[in-house]
């Protein structure tokens, strides 16, 4: 007894023990941090560092923090910088948060010899198409600028945040939370739209000229339909183009969920999941982006053909009242006039068009890389993915990008055609088969809309590419967790 009441006054108290000592100190030097940059910069550069650090440490015990970080920035703040700069340039919470998620995964696989990598039917597609990119990079080096530089390695970190959701969304849990932040972030998303849009246009201009320390423009905020005075949501991404786009590709997703019955519908509420979805179509319809109505509907019409025949009925009760109301009549009348070139809009378009056609023929096979074009009398835009991705790659990059589409349908769809056959028997989890296929419909969507905007394949957009790819990866984990195809026995 005396024998261990000695022992109990040898040992070290609990403040005393190395652990505690290392954490008392980082926390010590954190706050002191903290408190210089505070005193030295802004009074938000001290809370930023401190807070980013705080994420750091989350993502390091768990990646699932990260993604949903990721998420949570490109649906909310986009565009937003670091006040605090790293080597003389200012990064964006985006590129900050995607390279910290990428690195710890990296990490953890090489420090653990168990870990493997997940591998998928799309990996070499991906990769080729990554090599291309690279490789008109460099081709076209005499034309590319620090500024394009640094947004090429960010449209790099954006398509490889696809290895990271494979890698890092391993089981059902993860995949449902990665959803949930994706229809929390178009939610929240939309409700800013819609508080802007409502507001008066002085109040809406204050309040986005209040993000100015955080690399947000301070002019030209508010925007218009060309040549006329009809106001459009914007929300924080500023483009209601963009805005537009980033909720079309959350909408099939929340009506497959919708539509999944209860037994399908897993820890998804479907009532507030159909709230969100309604907040984000009365957001899209109020950006007045055709391109987005567009690649919404055809989403929701994919679903309706390969998964929810019910939706038909629903569409065709939208169709008719979009005829019969005054607000209908205002949308189709945009869509009108898209479709026979007479806005300025449209117009502009169909000269990008011409041009881009024309660069193509002039760099047919690796484009003119990420640059400026090599000649004054070409330029480097156009509002389609394809002939961007064709004019920046060529036409083995788009030919590389579209054969990684057609492989991720292949894979996605294959299901149905071995559920026909009855030497297959296809067991999978409904509740998974939904999301997959609300993913992969999201993916439908921007396909669509990149025949007309080019926001999925654009260097000073990186939060969108990461959406789509993001997208693509979610369609393949949902695949891998509730498919298994097994032949049939006797």
């Amino acid at each position: 007894m005396v024998r261990a009441q000695l022992v109990s006054l040898k040992r070290p108290p609990a403040w005393g023990t190395p652990r505690t000592c290392v954490a008392i100190g980082a926390s010590l030097a954190l706050g002191a941090a903290g408190g210089v940059l505070t005193a030295a910069v802004s009074p938000f550069a001290g809370f930023a560092v401190i807070l980013a650090m705080l994420l750091v440490a989350a993502v390091l015990i768990n990646t699932q923090v990260g993604i949903v970080t990721v998420i949570t920035i490109a649906y909310v703040l986009p565009f937003a910088v670091t006040p605090v700069p790293v080597g003389g340039v200012k990064l964006t919470f985006l590129d900050a948060s995607l390279s910290l998620v990428l690195l710890v995964w990296i990490l953890r696989l090489m420090a653990n010899r168990e870990a493997r990598l997940m591998a998928t039917p799309l990996d070499r597609f991906v990769l080729l198409f990554l090599g291309l990119a690279l490789f008109s990079f460099v081709l076209g080096m005499t034309g590319v600028t620090g500024e394009a530089a640094r947004f090429f390695m960010k449209t790099i970190n954006s398509i490889l945040f696809f290895f990271t959701i494979i890698n890092c969304v391993r089981d059902r849990r993860q995949l449902e939370g990665t959803v949930k932040a994706l229809l929390l972030g178009g939610t929240v998303a939309a409700l800013l739209g819609l508080v802007f849009y409502f507001m008066t246009s002085a109040a809406t201009e204050s309040v986005l000229r209040s993000l100015r320390v955080l690399g947000y423009p301070t002019t030209g905020i508010l925007r218009y339909i060309a040549g006329t005075t009809t106001l459009r949501a914007i929300g924080t991404s500023i483009d209601p183009n963009i805005l537009g786009g980033m909720l079309m590709v959350v909408i099939p997703l929340g009506v497959s969920l919708v539509m999944s019955g209860s037994s399908a519908s897993g820890r998804l509420d479907r009532r507030l999941t159909g709230l969100a979805v309604g907040v984000m179509v009365l957001c899209l319809v109020l950006t007045f982006s055709r391109s987005a109505w567009g690649g919404a509907a055809a989403g929701v019409a994919f679903l309706a053909a390969f998964r929810h025949r019910k939706l038909w009925l629903l569409l065709a009760i939208f169709a008719i009242a979009l005829l019969l109301l005054p607000q209908g009549q205002m949308v189709l009348g945009r869509i009108e006039a898209g479709l026979t070139m007479q806005d300025r809009a449209s117009q502009m378009r169909l000269g990008e068009y011409k041009d881009a056609l024309r660069l193509i023929a002039m760099y047919p096979w690796f484009g003119v890389g990420f640059g400026e074009a090599p000649s004054v009398d070409v330029y480097v835009a156009a509002s389609s993915t394809y002939l961007m991705i064709a004019q920046e790659m060529g036409l083995a990059g788009l030919a590389a990008f579209l054969a990684t589409m057609i492989a991720l349908f292949w894979h996605a769809l294959r299901g149905l055609k071995r559920a026909a056959d009855e030497s297959w028997i296809v067991v999978q989890d409904e509740g998974l088969k939904n999301i997959q296929f609300g993913a992969l419909a999201g993916v439908v969507a921007a396909l669509t809309a990149g025949l007309f905007d080019h926001y999925f394949f654009n260097l000073r957009f990186p939060h969108a590419m990461a959406v789509f790819w993001l997208l693509v990866g979610l369609t393949l984990v949902a695949g891998r967790l509730g498919g298994v195809s097994s032949p049939q026995t006797s």
